[in-house]
């Protein structure tokens, strides 16, 4: 099965991580428009199936789900639903909301905790898919996930990042934030549609 061009160059980094993977950062970030989100999804099981075909192990973990179980987790789910119920559209309730997630993010187990946890078991050599970073915004940027992670984490990991690049090393966190740099991954973007 040939991979979309869209998604080609990922997967040939992919399938010599052994060889051609810096040893200082493990992390890929696929950059593509927020609009392409669905897209995306359906490229990433393309190439699941690829890679796997090819005898790479992949694990894919929804930064989502993860989101949603730590506000479970913590008791906050159900309070920050009804406050934005209450005064919908109202900016002090959604400003409160956001530092809210922000924070339960940020405490133990935070987010890298908790990728790390869905991890336990899967094999040491395996791709790590790190997908729906977009629900995060505009709560939690993924450079706070991806530095908390460093030095945690060997296995190549691809984090799918709604965005787009600004010059050689900027980037734009759904197309909406001021650019940050200095993030320590190597950046593909997303290819030419077909």
């Amino acid at each position: 099965m040939p991979l979309p061009e869209s998604i080609a160059d990922l997967g040939r980094r992919l399938q010599a991580h052994g060889e051609n993977m810096p040893a200082a950062s493990p992390f890929l970030l696929y950059v593509y428009p927020p609009k392409d989100e669905w897209r995306v999804r359906r490229d990433l099981n393309d190439l699941r199936l690829w890679l796997e075909a090819r005898g790479v192990a992949c694990v894919s973990i929804s930064l989502a789900e993860l989101m949603w179980e730590a506000l479970e987790a913590g008791g906050w789910y159900a309070d920050l639903v009804a406050a934005e119920r209450e005064q919908p559209g109202d900016p002090s309730v959604l400003d409160d909301v956001v530092r809210s997630v922000a924070e339960v993010l940020r405490q133990p187990p935070t987010l890298a905790d908790r990728v790390l946890e869905r991890l336990s078991g899967a094999p040491e050599d395996c791709v790590v898919f790190l997908y729906r970073a977009g629900a995060l915004y505009p709560a939690f940027r993924t450079s706070a996930l991806l530095e908390d992670l460093q030095g945690r984490l060997s296995r190549p990991v691809v984090l799918l990042y709604p965005g787009r690049q600004i010059g050689s090393h900027g980037l734009s966190f759904m197309d909406r934030c001021d650019p940050a740099y200095g993030y320590r991954a190597t950046i593909v973007t997303r290819g030419e549609k077909e």
